[in-house]
């Protein structure tokens, strides 16, 4: 039996952060940079709207990479007045439907009708703070823009979104790393800051909401000097990885950039070696989309024991060492056993 979404939340009374993936319905390639752009625009909207985060974030051509910072709903929604509830509206202004909430909500001051202005701002409170509220507004209005854009109907995505819970420096520096590598894994671009619809180029950029969610995400402080914060991504994200052949050079000889090739990292795991992180990064990383927890052994675990009564009564733990690469502290609570590290894929 499928097990709820709700099982896998982080803990109450804290801010959880969650690697989301969703993917074009057929896993078509349909965003080029007219949507890749649209989509950021939406993103950032929805993200000023709802009270999330986004530490790091990468559109490509057919699925979309956000790793989501989501406060404690009780305690963000705690002491927030009517007027701060629809002052969150303003992000959305431009929307037809939100012109028609708060143009209702207004009437109902006008006349004294407060259990009414009180009932709206309840559903737009239910929209706040909260991953699969986001998520579905999300996808819906970049259906809708999509589709007005290209005269189509239907859905746009493959079902619901992937999130897989992550805690601790170790996992969160390693996930952002692996969400700005999409574009160098798909070869698209030999260097992350050459695609623009990715959130490190936007910090190389200089937008502050970029370099904050990095900050987060690598040093665990949102105001951590930009020159720092470089520093340190820089080792995972131009690390050696994969080996890659360029053009022929004015003297007839190939150019090369140093790293692993393909046979070798075939190699490595055929005599059960592990891959250097920097490495592992520029391939395809199930734990990241499917582990369903990161972090360290602690966290692991203490997450299995408070939903104990979710796992099988065979199993006794909870952390799990992830496989194929030099993964330092960072646990899984999949035990992933088909293809937990692969070769990158054309579509990144």
């Amino acid at each position: 039996m499928r097990k709820p979404r709700s099982f896998l939340l982080g803990d109450t009374g804290r801010a959880n952060v969650y690697h989301v993936v969703t993917r074009t319905a057929a896993r078509e390639i349909l965003f080029g940079d007219e949507e890749r752009e649209a989509f950021q625009r939406i993103l950032f909207k929805q993200l000023k709207f709802s009270g999330l985060r986004c530490l790091a974030w990468c559109f490509m051509g057919n699925h979309i990479h956000l790793l989501l910072e989501v406060p404690d709903k009780g305690e963000a929604l705690a002491g927030c007045s009517e007027d701060e509830v629809f002052a969150r509206l303003d992000a959305l202004k431009g929307e037809y439907s939100t012109k028609l909430l708060l143009g209702q909500a207004k009437l109902y001051r006008e006349n004294g009708h407060a259990d009414g202005v009180r009932e709206i701002a309840d559903r737009v409170r239910a929209r706040l703070f909260d991953l699969s509220a986001f998520m579905k507004e999300l996808k819906m209005k970049m259906t809708a823009a999509y589709n007005a854009t290209h005269g189509r109907r239907g859905t746009l995505w493959e079902g619901r979104f992937k999130s897989v819970l992550v805690d601790g420096e170790e996992a969160l520096r390693a996930v952002a790393a692996y969400i700005n590598l999409n574009p160098v894994r798909a070869g698209l671009v030999e260097n992350p800051e050459d695609y623009r619809w990715c959130s490190y180029a936007a910090a190389v950029a200089g937008v502050k909401g970029a370099r904050s969610g990095l900050a987060s995400a690598v040093t665990g402080k949102a105001g951590s000097p930009w020159r720092v914060v470089s520093a340190e991504y820089r080792k995972l994200l131009f690390g050696y990885g994969l080996e890659r052949v360029g053009g022929g050079t004015v003297e007839g000889r190939q150019n090369r950039r140093r790293g692993f090739s393909a046979e070798r990292i075939e190699q490595v795991w055929k005599e059960g070696g592990r891959l250097p992180l920097a490495v592992a990064l520029r391939c395809r990383v199930r734990y990241f989309t499917d582990g369903a927890v990161l972090g360290s052994k602690a966290f692991v675990d203490g997450f299995f024991e408070r939903n104990r009564e979710g796992f099988g009564p065979r199993r006794e733990s909870g952390a799990r060492p992830l496989r194929g690469a030099q993964w330092g502290s960072i646990r899984t609570l999949r035990d992933l056993r088909l293809d937990p590290v692969s070769l990158p894929e054309a579509s990144g």
